[in-house]
């Protein structure tokens, strides 16, 4: 029989440990290690919140006119200006007028970008007297009126924002615009055109304009008088838009169907005409008003706007007036 070898145990090699002061100097690199990069992502997320809650919200675009973005800062801005110029305290009316004060930032970025290439141009002395002239407008017939611009200057800065740039840059859209109405006026507008003697009578709705037309024709006396008070004067095309087509195709004499308008409807009597009659210098003034904004109108058509205001974008705008 034979006899089993009983397996020997195996020796344990005790393992070798490092040194005490390695493993402290190990254990102090990973502390100084691990540490800064705590710091460090809790600074980046405190960064990053930041960023985005108070940096990020003012450089979302509104509005790019062309190749020039309109950010969020401008627009409050602009809306802070407008809510001082015209005293509006009721949060409701500053979101109602926010969609037509972005429309008003597009028109002037346009004009700006136009204006060169009509040779029109405002110098930096226009723009000092505009402003001069305004403060001193509105100290009314104050003695010998001192002018600090500097002093004004930093009032709009607390009150809107604005810098003197921008305030300058305001101010000198309105005098570009001055001086297209002008140039337009010069080229567009004639200084004799043919002229109507018109008398107009204005009723709500359609129901109502009809029953009165048919009441004309029959010669009510009390609506004649009516139609008699509504007298226009003599006025050349153009200043009455809404209803030119109908009034200037009018024989003498004639009472017009009645025509929608946005303020109702009106009937209209031509009592003269006038082939060529020279065009009063404020009825000029109109006509150059509109057909700037007919200028307007067809530079935003042949521009790149791109409008980009939301209602949440709004709320935010309002909310930081």
């Amino acid at each position: 029989m034979t006899r089993k070898l009983k397996p020997q145990p195996k020796l344990a090699v005790a393992q070798k440990q490092s040194p005490r002061w390695q493993r402290e100097r190990n254990i102090s690199l990973l502390i100084w290690i691990i540490i800064p990069l705590i710091i460090v992502l809790a600074l980046g997320l405190v960064g990053y919140w930041g960023y985005d809650n108070y940096v990020a919200p003012w450089q979302q675009p509104v509005a790019k006119v062309n190749d020039t973005t309109i950010d969020m800062r401008y627009f409050v801005k602009m809306l802070r200006y407008n809510v001082l110029r015209y005293e509006i305290k009721d949060k409701e009316v500053i979101r109602q007028i926010a969609p037509a004060v972005l429309k008003q930032i597009e028109n002037n970025e346009l004009i700006r970008q136009k204006a060169p290439t009509m040779d029109i141009e405002v110098t930096p002395e226009e723009i000092t007297e505009r402003i001069e002239n305004d403060l001193l407008a509105g100290q009314g017939n104050a003695t010998q009126p001192e002018i600090d611009l500097d002093q004004h200057y930093k009032q709009v800065r607390e009150q809107t924002g604005l810098s003197v740039a921008e305030y300058r840059e305001i101010r000198e859209t309105e005098l570009l615009s001055a001086k297209i109405r002008e140039y337009l006026k010069d080229e567009k507008v004639p200084e004799e055109a043919k002229h109507i003697h018109p008398f107009i009578l204005e009723r709500p709705s359609e129901e109502e304009a009809l029953e009165a037309l048919v009441e004309l024709q029959k010669g009510n006396a009390t609506l004649e008088e009516e139609l008699a008070a509504g007298d226009l004067g003599w006025v050349p095309e153009g200043i009455y838009p809404e209803f030119d087509e109908v009034a200037f195709g009018l024989a003498v004499g004639n009472v017009s169907e009645p025509i929608p308008t946005d303020q109702g409807y009106y009937i209209i009597k031509v009592s003269e005409t006038d082939e060529s009659r020279p065009v009063e210098d404020a009825t000029r003034e109109i006509l150059a008003y509109r057909e700037f904004e007919k200028w307007l109108e067809e530079e935003r058509e042949a521009s790149i706007i791109e409008t980009d205001l939301d209602p949440d974008k709004t709320t935010w705008a309002v909310n930081h007036v």
